[in-house]
């Protein structure tokens, strides 16, 4: 690769500097490198891409900010690119404008409360930030909506979802026993984790790979914006259904929420139903793999047709 500490590519979804040694790559992916933009949505040729849609974001900093403010938020552009949420709200303000913000307030305190008044915006701001790999990146962010919350610029209560119990998790089943139900013939999506390898040997079933498995499905946006959170976590159920799997399995109670008890809303904002499909908390699988039914199965929104 050409040495440019300025550039980002993306090498097997993970975005690295186009100075990355090669051999790196080699030796973490083998040969399977899939290379790609910083945005194939937004691609010119190559690598190259039409950066317009980050460049007008700094308009949100602009009225605080001087030309060597500019040139520092041109350098952040893989910060922009990497953010899940652009794909489902465009408008997003875009982790590149809260990072530079958090030096500029550094640089401009006496403009503090302008610069974080205006990145709060509760339909495109700060607190529409995903969590990703990036721990400066999520250090920052976490530090700046703590000094929002705290200086009492935003309504907390408009943040917070409130998660009710969820009885699919109540099983205390930890581990595999005695494997009575062996689920030949199943196709089984797993959203958030992996199956451990032991279980994989010891069941005939078969875990598809879908692209959208690891893909945040919107629960910390709930609150703030369900739509938007619907159609982030209806993408990755109907990926689940259209790649072949029969039902879906979560190991986190705000997931099973999300695609279970939330599953109306989900159909209705897709516009598509699969009725046909049903989650599964891990604890309820490794139950049915034992041969316990828990009365749980019974509560599901989506009923469970195995039982």
């Amino acid at each position: 690769f050409e040495k440019n500490d300025k550039s980002y590519i993306v090498v097997n979804k993970e975005f690295l500097p186009l100075n990355t040694p090669l051999d790196i790559l080699v030796k973490k992916y083998d040969f399977n490198l899939i290379i790609e933009p910083l945005s194939t949505k937004r691609s010119v040729k190559d690598l190259i891409i039409n950066k317009d849609d980050f460049l007008e974001k700094f308009k949100y900093l602009a009225p605080f900010a001087n030309e060597e403010d500019k040139k520092l938020y041109e350098k952040y552009d893989y910060l922009y690119y990497s953010s899940e949420i652009l794909d489902f709200l465009p408008e997003y303000m875009g982790d590149a404008v809260f990072y530079l913000t958090s030096k500029m307030i550094e640089k401009y305190p006496d403009k503090k409360i302008k610069i974080l008044k205006t990145i709060c915006d509760t339909q495109k701001g700060i607190f529409y930030h995903l969590t990703n790999k990036n721990e400066d990146l999520e250090n920052t962010i976490k530090n700046l909506q703590k000094e929002i919350i705290d200086l009492k610029l935003i309504n907390e209560a408009a943040l917070e979802f409130d998660l009710p119990k969820i009885n699919a998790f109540d099983n205390e089943i930890k581990e595999l026993g005695e494997v009575k139900y062996d689920f030949d013939n199943f196709n089984i999506a797993c959203y958030g984790f992996k199956i451990k390898d032991d279980i994989k040997s010891k069941i005939k079933a078969h875990f598809i790979s879908y692209e959208n498995s690891d893909k945040n499905n919107g629960f910390s946006l709930l609150q703030l914006n369900p739509e938007l959170s619907y159609k982030m976590a209806a993408n990755i159920i109907l990926d689940a259904y259209d790649s072949g799997a029969d039902f879906m399995v979560v190991n986190q109670a705000k997931d099973f929420y999300m695609f279970d008890t939330c599953s109306k809303k989900l159909m209705q904002s897709s516009g598509r139903e699969f009725k046909d499909f049903y989650v599964l908390s891990y604890f309820e699988f490794l139950s049915l793999i034992q041969g316990i039914k828990n009365p749980s199965l019974q509560n599901h929104d989506l009923k469970v047709s195995l039982i």
